[in-house]
């Protein structure tokens, strides 16, 4: 059920038609799809006619609806067949890409499934991914951008656009390259 009031909500105006910005619409927000639009701030205001403040959140919060970071839903696939590193990597997202959903695959295959549902904001892969699969094989499943994590000294052959993070590099330059990827 839609929120009845969403014609005339500025929140729901302002972001329904902003998807090719990377900005999911607003029918997606709990808010406006129903479940929650009765407890939204934003619609006791519409409809009683008081003018809406132009930064109120439907949760009662103040933010620039504009704001990339805020809204913005990445999906990231890691593909990682090291616990550590998987974790890693998954952690350094949470970390820095609030409400982003991450898939963590150890193996090609899986990887392979997962990239076959859907699109992800990147992924993250080690080079070598076993049975005989670099990260050039997943570059032929999907134009996503990449981030190739690797312990490989010296220079690494990979697609061309990848971004590459030394797995000694630590969580804030795989946010770095993930920030590149998705800017």
């Amino acid at each position: 059920m839609a929120c009845p009031v969403s014609g005339s909500c500025v929140f729901y105006r302002t972001i329904e038609p902003s998807i090719i910005k990377r900005v999911r619409y607003a029918s997606q927000y709990s808010y406006c799809r129903g479940g929650m639009h009765d407890t939204c701030a934003l619609i006791r205001q519409v409809e009683t006619g008081v003018p809406v403040q132009h930064n109120l959140m439907p949760d009662g919060s103040v933010g620039d609806y504009l704001d990339e970071d805020r809204f913005v839903v990445h999906r990231f696939l890691v593909i990682e067949d090291s616990p550590v590193f998987a974790t890693l990597a998954s952690s350094t997202i949470a970390t820095h890409f609030n409400g982003a959903q991450v898939v963590t695959k150890s193996t090609y295959q899986d990887a392979a499934e997962e990239l076959e549902q859907g699109m992800f904001s990147a992924v993250i892969c080690g080079y070598g991914l076993g049975e005989g699969r670099t990260v050039h094989d997943v570059r032929t499943l999907t134009a996503s951008p990449i981030v190739v994590l690797t312990g490989r000294p010296g220079h690494v052959d990979v697609p061309q656009g990848a971004q590459v993070v030394r797995k000694g590099a630590g969580p804030e330059a795989l946010a770095a390259a993930l920030r590149a990827c998705v800017a």
